[in-house]
Protein backbone atom coordinates (compact mmCIF):
# COMPACT_ATOMS: atom_id res chain seq x y z
CA UNK A 1 0.00 0.00 0.00
CA UNK A 2 2.49 2.51 -1.08
CA UNK A 3 -0.01 4.95 -2.14
CA UNK A 4 -0.99 5.66 1.75
CA UNK A 5 1.12 8.47 3.35
CA UNK A 6 1.43 9.35 7.33
CA UNK A 7 1.60 12.33 9.18
CA UNK A 8 1.74 12.55 12.83
CA UNK A 9 0.74 15.61 15.25
CA UNK A 10 2.15 14.15 18.37
CA UNK A 11 4.30 10.94 19.48
CA UNK A 12 1.05 10.02 20.76
CA UNK A 13 -0.78 9.51 17.48
CA UNK A 14 2.48 7.71 15.89
CA UNK A 15 2.58 5.18 18.43
CA UNK A 16 -1.46 4.16 18.25
CA UNK A 17 -0.89 3.68 14.67
CA UNK A 18 2.28 1.25 15.19
CA UNK A 19 -0.60 -0.55 17.59
CA UNK A 20 -3.19 -0.38 14.88
CA UNK A 21 -0.49 -1.71 12.23
CA UNK A 22 -0.17 -5.16 14.33
CA UNK A 23 -3.83 -5.82 14.64
CA UNK A 24 -4.91 -8.87 12.60
CA UNK A 25 -7.03 -8.43 9.94
CA UNK A 26 -7.70 -4.70 8.02
CA UNK A 27 -7.19 -3.85 4.58
CA UNK A 28 -2.85 -5.36 4.74
CA UNK A 29 -2.41 -8.61 1.63
CA UNK A 30 -0.83 -10.38 3.94
CA UNK A 31 1.43 -10.20 7.52
CA UNK A 32 4.45 -9.66 6.21
CA UNK A 33 3.61 -6.43 4.50
CA UNK A 34 1.72 -5.51 7.77
CA UNK A 35 5.17 -5.72 9.48
CA UNK A 36 7.36 -4.35 6.89
CA UNK A 37 4.77 -1.03 7.22
CA UNK A 38 5.12 -1.28 10.99
CA UNK A 39 9.47 -1.45 10.17
CA UNK A 40 8.85 1.81 7.43
CA UNK A 41 7.47 3.76 10.10
CA UNK A 42 9.35 3.28 12.49
CA UNK A 43 12.55 3.93 10.20
CA UNK A 44 10.73 7.13 9.03
CA UNK A 45 10.21 8.88 12.32
CA UNK A 46 12.92 7.47 14.70
CA UNK A 47 14.47 10.88 14.59
CA UNK A 48 11.13 12.56 15.32
CA UNK A 49 9.44 10.61 18.13
CA UNK A 50 11.88 7.99 19.61
CA UNK A 51 14.73 8.61 21.95
CA UNK A 52 18.43 8.03 21.62
CA UNK A 53 18.63 5.80 24.20
CA UNK A 54 17.05 3.10 21.94
CA UNK A 55 14.71 2.32 25.20
CA UNK A 56 11.36 3.23 22.40
CA UNK A 57 12.86 1.06 19.56
CA UNK A 58 13.18 -1.89 22.17
CA UNK A 59 9.45 -1.11 23.42
CA UNK A 60 8.26 -1.11 19.58
CA UNK A 61 10.40 -4.15 19.18
CA UNK A 62 8.46 -6.42 22.07
CA UNK A 63 5.42 -5.03 20.89
CA UNK A 64 6.06 -6.45 17.78
CA UNK A 65 6.96 -10.17 19.57
CA UNK A 66 4.05 -9.82 22.11
CA UNK A 67 1.29 -9.57 18.98
CA UNK A 68 -0.57 -11.87 18.24
CA UNK A 69 -0.10 -11.25 14.76
CA UNK A 70 3.81 -12.41 15.03
CA UNK A 71 3.10 -15.42 17.50
CA UNK A 72 0.93 -16.70 14.46
CA UNK A 73 3.01 -15.74 11.58
CA UNK A 74 6.80 -16.11 12.96
CA UNK A 75 8.73 -18.01 10.64
CA UNK A 76 7.18 -15.93 7.49
CA UNK A 77 7.74 -12.53 9.20
CA UNK A 78 11.17 -13.66 10.13
CA UNK A 79 11.74 -14.01 7.16
CA UNK A 80 10.52 -10.94 5.20
CA UNK A 81 12.40 -9.00 7.59
CA UNK A 82 15.68 -11.39 7.17
CA UNK A 83 14.74 -10.44 3.73
CA UNK A 84 14.59 -6.71 4.01
CA UNK A 85 17.39 -6.60 6.01
CA UNK A 86 19.45 -8.10 3.57
CA UNK A 87 17.97 -6.30 0.35
CA UNK A 88 18.31 -2.81 2.23
CA UNK A 89 20.94 0.04 1.30
CA UNK A 90 19.70 2.66 3.73
CA UNK A 91 21.73 3.02 6.80
CA UNK A 92 18.68 4.03 8.54
CA UNK A 93 16.41 1.23 6.95
CA UNK A 94 19.10 -1.25 8.33
CA UNK A 95 19.54 0.43 11.57
CA UNK A 96 16.25 -0.49 12.51
CA UNK A 97 15.95 -4.19 10.86
CA UNK A 98 19.07 -5.02 12.55
CA UNK A 99 17.83 -4.36 15.94
CA UNK A 100 14.38 -6.29 15.55
CA UNK A 101 16.77 -9.12 14.19
CA UNK A 102 19.06 -8.86 17.23
CA UNK A 103 16.05 -8.74 19.70
CA UNK A 104 13.94 -11.28 18.04
CA UNK A 105 16.92 -13.44 18.42
CA UNK A 106 17.56 -13.01 21.50
CA UNK A 107 13.85 -13.70 22.84
CA UNK A 108 13.06 -16.62 20.33
CA UNK A 109 17.14 -18.26 19.56
CA UNK A 110 15.79 -20.59 16.47
CA UNK A 111 14.98 -17.20 14.59
CA UNK A 112 18.72 -17.00 14.52
CA UNK A 113 19.42 -20.57 13.47
CA UNK A 114 16.72 -19.23 10.18
CA UNK A 115 18.78 -16.29 9.75
CA UNK A 116 21.82 -18.58 9.35
CA UNK A 117 19.76 -20.49 6.48
CA UNK A 118 19.66 -17.14 4.44
CA UNK A 119 22.81 -14.84 3.15
CA UNK A 120 22.51 -12.39 6.12
CA UNK A 121 25.77 -13.75 7.50
CA UNK A 122 27.59 -12.60 4.36
CA UNK A 123 25.52 -9.19 4.66
CA UNK A 124 26.68 -8.55 8.33
CA UNK A 125 30.45 -9.17 7.69
CA UNK A 126 30.33 -6.82 4.47
CA UNK A 127 28.55 -4.49 7.38
CA UNK A 128 31.49 -5.15 9.66
CA UNK A 129 34.46 -4.66 7.20
CA UNK A 130 32.63 -1.92 5.18
CA UNK A 131 31.44 0.46 7.99
CA UNK A 132 33.77 1.26 10.42
CA UNK A 133 33.39 3.93 12.77
CA UNK A 134 29.86 4.18 11.95
CA UNK A 135 27.21 2.83 14.65
CA UNK A 136 25.93 -0.11 12.26
CA UNK A 137 29.15 -1.57 12.84
CA UNK A 138 28.80 -2.69 16.19
CA UNK A 139 25.59 -3.54 15.80
CA UNK A 140 26.55 -6.05 13.17
CA UNK A 141 29.05 -7.10 14.89
CA UNK A 142 26.89 -8.34 18.37
CA UNK A 143 24.64 -9.80 15.89
CA UNK A 144 26.74 -12.04 14.26
CA UNK A 145 28.11 -13.05 17.86
CA UNK A 146 24.69 -14.23 18.33
CA UNK A 147 24.53 -16.46 15.57
CA UNK A 148 27.50 -17.55 16.07
CA UNK A 149 26.75 -18.96 19.16
CA UNK A 150 23.01 -20.30 17.83
CA UNK A 151 24.63 -23.46 16.54
CA UNK A 152 27.55 -24.57 14.66
CA UNK A 153 27.86 -22.78 10.87
CA UNK A 154 27.43 -24.48 7.67
CA UNK A 155 30.27 -24.54 5.55
CA UNK A 156 29.95 -21.51 3.39
CA UNK A 157 29.64 -19.53 6.47
CA UNK A 158 32.50 -20.37 8.09
CA UNK A 159 34.49 -20.17 4.80
CA UNK A 160 33.79 -16.07 5.88
CA UNK A 161 35.29 -16.41 8.78
CA UNK A 162 38.87 -16.47 7.18
CA UNK A 163 42.17 -15.47 8.29
CA UNK A 164 41.42 -11.89 6.31
CA UNK A 165 38.24 -11.64 8.30
CA UNK A 166 40.52 -12.61 11.87
CA UNK A 167 43.47 -10.06 10.79
CA UNK A 168 40.69 -7.45 10.56
CA UNK A 169 38.81 -8.00 13.68
CA UNK A 170 42.00 -8.32 15.94
CA UNK A 171 43.33 -5.01 14.14
CA UNK A 172 39.93 -3.76 14.83
CA UNK A 173 40.24 -4.08 18.75
CA UNK A 174 43.59 -2.76 18.50
CA UNK A 175 42.28 0.23 17.09
CA UNK A 176 39.14 0.72 19.58
CA UNK A 177 41.54 0.25 22.42
CA UNK A 178 40.76 3.88 23.56
CA UNK A 179 37.20 4.53 22.59
CA UNK A 180 35.13 5.84 25.52
CA UNK A 181 32.67 3.42 23.95
CA UNK A 182 33.40 -0.13 25.09
CA UNK A 183 30.67 -1.99 23.18
CA UNK A 184 32.77 -2.19 19.86
CA UNK A 185 36.27 -3.54 21.62
CA UNK A 186 34.83 -6.28 23.91
CA UNK A 187 31.70 -7.21 21.03
CA UNK A 188 34.48 -7.65 18.51
CA UNK A 189 36.59 -10.03 21.32
CA UNK A 190 33.25 -12.03 21.66
CA UNK A 191 33.05 -12.51 18.42
CA UNK A 192 36.49 -13.74 18.02
CA UNK A 193 35.88 -16.22 20.84
CA UNK A 194 32.36 -17.63 19.20
CA UNK A 195 34.81 -17.87 15.82
CA UNK A 196 37.29 -20.67 18.23
CA UNK A 197 34.08 -22.36 19.14
CA UNK A 198 33.19 -22.66 15.65
CA UNK A 199 36.92 -23.63 14.37
CA UNK A 200 37.33 -26.68 17.41
CA UNK A 201 33.53 -27.71 16.42
CA UNK A 202 34.54 -27.70 12.55
CA UNK A 203 37.85 -30.24 14.31
CA UNK A 204 35.60 -32.39 16.35
CA UNK A 205 33.40 -33.00 13.57
CA UNK A 206 36.43 -33.61 11.01
CA UNK A 207 37.98 -35.84 13.42
CA UNK A 208 35.01 -37.89 13.95
CA UNK A 209 34.85 -38.98 10.27
CA UNK A 210 38.48 -38.41 8.82
CA UNK A 211 42.04 -38.86 9.78
CA UNK A 212 42.32 -35.11 8.41
CA UNK A 213 42.01 -31.75 11.04
CA UNK A 214 41.81 -28.95 10.00
CA UNK A 215 44.03 -26.02 11.96
CA UNK A 216 41.98 -23.66 14.36
CA UNK A 217 42.63 -20.34 12.23
CA UNK A 218 42.90 -18.23 14.76
CA UNK A 219 45.64 -19.92 16.59
CA UNK A 220 47.35 -19.74 13.08
CA UNK A 221 46.42 -15.86 12.81
CA UNK A 222 47.30 -14.87 16.25
CA UNK A 223 50.94 -16.77 15.82
CA UNK A 224 51.85 -15.17 12.81
CA UNK A 225 51.12 -11.53 14.15
CA UNK A 226 53.39 -11.52 17.56
CA UNK A 227 53.27 -8.13 19.77
CA UNK A 228 50.15 -7.12 17.68
CA UNK A 229 47.76 -8.52 20.08
CA UNK A 230 48.61 -7.14 22.99
CA UNK A 231 45.33 -5.17 23.34
CA UNK A 232 43.44 -8.12 22.21
CA UNK A 233 45.06 -10.28 25.01
CA UNK A 234 44.80 -7.86 27.94
CA UNK A 235 41.25 -7.28 27.35
CA UNK A 236 40.69 -11.48 26.97
CA UNK A 237 41.90 -11.14 31.19
CA UNK A 238 39.59 -8.11 31.96
CA UNK A 239 36.43 -10.07 30.72
CA UNK A 240 36.78 -12.70 32.24
CA UNK A 241 37.73 -10.94 35.25
CA UNK A 242 33.94 -8.64 35.12
CA UNK A 243 32.42 -11.60 33.54
CA UNK A 244 29.56 -13.11 35.50
CA UNK A 245 28.12 -15.05 32.47
CA UNK A 246 29.21 -18.99 32.46
CA UNK A 247 29.06 -19.08 28.39
CA UNK A 248 31.08 -16.32 28.17
CA UNK A 249 33.36 -17.63 31.02
CA UNK A 250 33.95 -20.99 28.92
CA UNK A 251 34.36 -19.42 25.61
CA UNK A 252 37.46 -17.32 26.99
CA UNK A 253 38.92 -20.38 28.95
CA UNK A 254 38.72 -22.46 26.20
CA UNK A 255 40.95 -20.07 24.07
CA UNK A 256 43.01 -19.91 26.92
CA UNK A 257 43.47 -23.38 27.29
CA UNK A 258 44.62 -23.73 23.36
CA UNK A 259 47.10 -20.81 24.16
CA UNK A 260 48.74 -23.03 27.65
CA UNK A 261 48.85 -26.34 25.16
CA UNK A 262 50.12 -25.10 22.00
CA UNK A 263 53.21 -26.24 20.49
CA UNK A 264 53.99 -22.71 19.41
CA UNK A 265 56.21 -21.47 22.08
CA UNK A 266 54.82 -17.42 20.96
CA UNK A 267 51.36 -18.75 21.80
CA UNK A 268 51.90 -20.55 25.45
CA UNK A 269 53.65 -16.86 26.01
CA UNK A 270 51.22 -14.78 24.45
CA UNK A 271 50.31 -12.80 27.49
CA UNK A 272 53.09 -10.60 29.04
CA UNK A 273 54.00 -11.71 32.57
CA UNK A 274 51.88 -9.05 34.33
CA UNK A 275 48.62 -10.35 32.66
CA UNK A 276 49.04 -13.41 33.52
CA UNK A 277 49.98 -12.91 37.42
CA UNK A 278 46.13 -10.82 36.66
CA UNK A 279 44.82 -14.35 35.14
CA UNK A 280 46.38 -16.53 38.44
CA UNK A 281 44.20 -14.02 40.69
CA UNK A 282 41.04 -14.71 39.36
CA UNK A 283 41.30 -18.39 38.96
CA UNK A 284 42.23 -18.34 42.57
CA UNK A 285 39.21 -16.45 43.45
CA UNK A 286 36.62 -18.33 40.93
CA UNK A 287 38.07 -21.91 42.29
CA UNK A 288 36.82 -20.70 46.05
CA UNK A 289 33.79 -18.51 45.04
CA UNK A 290 32.09 -21.15 42.28
CA UNK A 291 29.22 -22.13 43.77
CA UNK A 292 28.72 -26.64 43.48
CA UNK A 293 25.86 -25.76 40.69
CA UNK A 294 28.78 -24.13 38.47
CA UNK A 295 31.38 -27.50 39.19
CA UNK A 296 32.02 -28.15 35.54
CA UNK A 297 32.94 -23.95 35.24
CA UNK A 298 35.40 -24.86 38.20
CA UNK A 299 36.96 -28.43 36.28
CA UNK A 300 37.79 -26.07 33.19
CA UNK A 301 39.40 -23.13 35.52
CA UNK A 302 41.35 -26.28 36.58
CA UNK A 303 41.90 -27.61 33.76
CA UNK A 304 43.55 -24.10 32.58
CA UNK A 305 45.44 -23.50 35.42
CA UNK A 306 47.91 -26.72 35.18
CA UNK A 307 49.46 -25.76 31.87
CA UNK A 308 48.99 -22.19 33.10
CA UNK A 309 51.35 -23.11 35.62
CA UNK A 310 53.49 -25.52 33.06
CA UNK A 311 53.62 -24.11 30.14
CA UNK A 312 53.60 -20.17 30.13
CA UNK A 313 56.65 -18.04 31.38
CA UNK A 314 55.28 -18.52 35.06
CA UNK A 315 57.37 -21.80 34.98
CA UNK A 316 60.29 -19.48 34.99
CA UNK A 317 59.70 -17.31 38.11
CA UNK A 318 62.12 -17.95 40.50
CA UNK A 319 58.91 -18.10 42.97
CA UNK A 320 55.81 -18.50 41.47
CA UNK A 321 53.21 -16.13 41.82
CA UNK A 322 50.56 -16.39 44.84
CA UNK A 323 52.05 -20.29 45.83
CA UNK A 324 51.07 -20.75 48.94
CA UNK A 325 47.24 -19.43 47.69
CA UNK A 326 47.51 -22.08 44.65
CA UNK A 327 48.14 -24.78 47.26
CA UNK A 328 45.57 -23.71 49.85
CA UNK A 329 43.03 -23.91 47.45
CA UNK A 330 43.91 -26.55 45.81
CA UNK A 331 44.13 -28.29 48.84
CA UNK A 332 40.40 -27.63 49.75
CA UNK A 333 39.13 -28.69 46.73
CA UNK A 334 41.00 -32.08 46.78
CA UNK A 335 38.52 -33.10 49.62
CA UNK A 336 39.14 -35.80 51.81
CA UNK A 337 40.36 -38.43 49.09
CA UNK A 338 43.45 -36.18 48.42
CA UNK A 339 46.48 -38.21 47.94
CA UNK A 340 48.47 -38.32 50.89
CA UNK A 341 51.46 -37.50 49.81
CA UNK A 342 50.29 -34.51 48.36
CA UNK A 343 48.36 -33.53 51.38
CA UNK A 344 51.05 -34.14 53.60
CA UNK A 345 53.38 -31.99 51.14
CA UNK A 346 50.69 -28.69 51.03
CA UNK A 347 51.04 -29.19 54.74
CA UNK A 348 54.33 -28.74 54.96
CA UNK A 349 54.68 -26.41 52.32
CA UNK A 350 52.29 -24.14 54.83
CA UNK A 351 54.72 -24.97 57.81
CA UNK A 352 57.75 -23.73 55.75
CA UNK A 353 55.99 -20.56 54.72
CA UNK A 354 55.30 -19.45 58.35
CA UNK A 355 59.13 -20.07 58.77
CA UNK A 356 60.10 -18.54 56.57
CA UNK A 357 57.39 -15.30 57.31
CA UNK A 358 58.98 -15.42 61.08
CA UNK A 359 62.66 -15.35 59.93
CA UNK A 360 62.12 -12.01 57.36
CA UNK A 361 60.10 -10.59 60.02
CA UNK A 362 63.00 -11.16 62.62
CA UNK A 363 65.67 -9.94 60.22
CA UNK A 364 63.65 -6.63 60.16
CA UNK A 365 64.10 -6.63 63.61
CA UNK A 366 60.23 -6.14 64.46
CA UNK A 367 57.65 -8.62 65.73
CA UNK A 368 54.70 -10.33 63.86
CA UNK A 369 51.79 -7.95 63.82
CA UNK A 370 48.21 -8.20 63.76
CA UNK A 371 48.20 -6.85 59.77
CA UNK A 372 51.05 -9.32 58.73
CA UNK A 373 48.91 -12.43 60.25
CA UNK A 374 46.17 -10.95 57.61
CA UNK A 375 48.00 -10.29 55.12
CA UNK A 376 48.69 -14.40 54.43
CA UNK A 377 45.82 -15.77 56.36
CA UNK A 378 42.82 -17.71 54.80
CA UNK A 379 40.42 -17.14 57.58
CA UNK A 380 38.54 -15.17 54.60
CA UNK A 381 38.54 -18.14 52.70
CA UNK A 382 36.88 -20.05 55.92
CA UNK A 383 40.51 -22.00 56.23
CA UNK A 384 43.06 -22.08 59.16
CA UNK A 385 46.28 -19.94 58.12
CA UNK A 386 49.63 -21.53 58.23
CA UNK A 387 50.81 -19.02 60.95
CA UNK A 388 47.74 -20.28 63.26
CA UNK A 389 47.22 -23.37 62.37
CA UNK A 390 48.96 -26.57 61.16
CA UNK A 391 47.19 -27.44 58.14
CA UNK A 392 44.69 -25.70 55.65
CA UNK A 393 42.63 -29.41 55.54
CA UNK A 394 40.81 -28.37 59.02
CA UNK A 395 37.97 -26.06 57.15
CA UNK A 396 34.27 -27.10 57.89
CA UNK A 397 33.00 -28.12 55.11
CA UNK A 398 29.65 -27.03 55.54
CA UNK A 399 30.90 -23.46 55.25
CA UNK A 400 30.64 -22.10 51.86
CA UNK A 401 33.60 -19.73 50.89
CA UNK A 402 32.61 -16.23 51.10
CA UNK A 403 33.07 -13.99 47.76
CA UNK A 404 37.01 -12.99 47.46
CA UNK A 405 36.37 -9.65 45.47
CA UNK A 406 34.25 -8.09 43.23
CA UNK A 407 34.82 -8.69 39.80
CA UNK A 408 35.97 -4.59 39.38
CA UNK A 409 39.29 -5.89 40.55
CA UNK A 410 41.15 -9.59 41.63
CA UNK A 411 41.98 -11.13 44.57
CA UNK A 412 44.36 -9.08 46.78
CA UNK A 413 47.80 -9.40 46.58
CA UNK A 414 50.01 -11.37 48.92
CA UNK A 415 53.83 -12.21 49.40
CA UNK A 416 54.49 -15.60 47.54
CA UNK A 417 56.56 -18.15 49.37
CA UNK A 418 60.02 -19.11 48.73
CA UNK A 419 60.99 -22.69 46.46
CA UNK A 420 60.10 -25.61 48.00
CA UNK A 421 62.07 -28.46 48.52
CA UNK A 422 62.81 -31.42 46.19
CA UNK A 423 60.06 -33.33 45.46
CA UNK A 424 59.68 -36.27 42.96
CA UNK A 425 55.95 -36.71 41.82
CA UNK A 426 54.16 -38.60 38.95
CA UNK A 427 52.80 -41.70 40.74
CA UNK A 428 49.77 -44.19 39.67
CA UNK A 429 47.61 -45.93 41.56
CA UNK A 430 50.16 -49.03 41.99
CA UNK A 431 52.26 -46.46 43.68
CA UNK A 432 54.95 -46.55 40.14
CA UNK A 433 55.53 -43.47 37.62
CA UNK A 434 55.16 -44.17 34.03
CA UNK A 435 59.19 -44.68 34.03
CA UNK A 436 58.87 -47.72 36.20
CA UNK A 437 60.00 -46.30 39.53
CA UNK A 438 58.42 -46.66 42.88
CA UNK A 439 57.24 -42.93 43.43
CA UNK A 440 56.17 -43.36 47.08
CA UNK A 441 59.51 -44.18 47.94
CA UNK A 442 61.00 -41.23 45.66
CA UNK A 443 58.53 -38.71 47.12
CA UNK A 444 59.97 -40.16 50.82
CA UNK A 445 63.78 -40.08 49.59
CA UNK A 446 63.52 -36.64 47.76
CA UNK A 447 62.36 -35.12 51.12
CA UNK A 448 64.88 -36.71 53.56
CA UNK A 449 67.63 -35.54 50.42
CA UNK A 450 66.16 -32.23 50.36
CA UNK A 451 68.13 -29.43 51.30
CA UNK A 452 64.96 -27.98 53.38
CA UNK A 453 64.73 -31.24 55.50
CA UNK A 454 60.98 -30.59 57.05
CA UNK A 455 60.91 -34.09 58.59
CA UNK A 456 63.44 -32.51 60.88
CA UNK A 457 61.47 -30.70 62.62
CA UNK A 458 57.73 -31.23 61.31
CA UNK A 459 55.53 -33.83 62.32
CA UNK A 460 52.78 -35.26 60.64
CA UNK A 461 49.77 -33.48 60.29
CA UNK A 462 46.86 -34.08 62.69
CA UNK A 463 43.67 -35.42 61.02
CA UNK A 464 41.21 -33.47 60.75
CA UNK A 465 37.67 -33.50 59.08
CA UNK A 466 37.64 -31.81 55.28
CA UNK A 467 35.46 -32.02 52.77
CA UNK A 468 34.11 -35.08 50.35
CA UNK A 469 35.14 -33.58 46.81
CA UNK A 470 33.36 -34.12 43.60
CA UNK A 471 35.11 -37.00 42.17
CA UNK A 472 36.43 -35.46 39.05
CA UNK A 473 37.50 -32.25 40.92
CA UNK A 474 39.91 -34.40 43.19
CA UNK A 475 41.32 -36.09 40.16
CA UNK A 476 41.76 -32.81 37.98
CA UNK A 477 43.74 -30.87 41.41
CA UNK A 478 46.21 -34.28 41.59
CA UNK A 479 46.66 -33.45 38.10
CA UNK A 480 47.25 -29.64 38.53
CA UNK A 481 49.51 -30.65 41.31
CA UNK A 482 51.46 -33.73 40.11
CA UNK A 483 52.01 -31.40 36.48
CA UNK A 484 52.88 -28.59 38.76
CA UNK A 485 55.72 -30.50 40.73
CA UNK A 486 57.33 -32.42 38.18
CA UNK A 487 57.57 -29.33 35.91
CA UNK A 488 58.62 -27.38 38.49
CA UNK A 489 61.03 -29.51 39.84
CA UNK A 490 62.86 -30.48 36.51
CA UNK A 491 62.17 -34.19 36.84
CA UNK A 492 62.02 -36.07 34.08
CA UNK A 493 59.00 -37.77 34.94
CA UNK A 494 55.17 -37.69 33.49
CA UNK A 495 52.07 -38.38 34.54
CA UNK A 496 50.42 -39.86 31.54
CA UNK A 497 50.44 -43.75 33.22
CA UNK A 498 48.36 -42.07 36.18
CA UNK A 499 45.05 -43.70 36.22
CA UNK A 500 43.80 -41.77 39.21
CA UNK A 501 44.13 -38.69 37.47
CA UNK A 502 43.07 -39.55 34.02
CA UNK A 503 40.46 -37.19 32.99
CA UNK A 504 38.64 -35.96 29.57
CA UNK A 505 40.37 -32.65 28.94
CA UNK A 506 38.35 -29.41 27.37
CA UNK A 507 36.01 -29.94 24.38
Amino acid sequence: MDFITYQFDSAEQFYAELNDLLQEGGFHESPESQVNLFISLIVQYQDEFMDSSMQDLTRCCYRLFDSDLFQTNMLSISDAIIDRAIQSQSEEDMWISYHVLYYAGKEFPKIYEWMLKSEFFAKLKYQIMQTEGTRLQALAVSTMFEMCRAQPLNARDLALADEDFLHYLLDLVERTRKDADEELNYGTIQLILAFNEQYMVQQQTARAVSNYTPSNLLLSALADRPGASSTFGENLIFMLNRSEEASLQTLILKLLYLFFTSHRTQLNEFFYTNDLHVLMDVMIRELWDLPEEQEQLRHMYLRVLGPLLTRTQLRREHTTYKRAEILRVLGQLGGSDLNEELKQYIWEQEQLEHGQEMNRLHSEGRRLTYRDRQSSNPARYQLPSPLSSTSSFSSNSSTASPRLASRTSAVDDSTPSDRRPSLSVGSNSNGSNGNGHDTDSEFARSRSNSSTNLHGYLSTPPMRPVSQSNQTTQRLVERVLRDWLVADLGQNQTVSGDQRIHVQLAQ
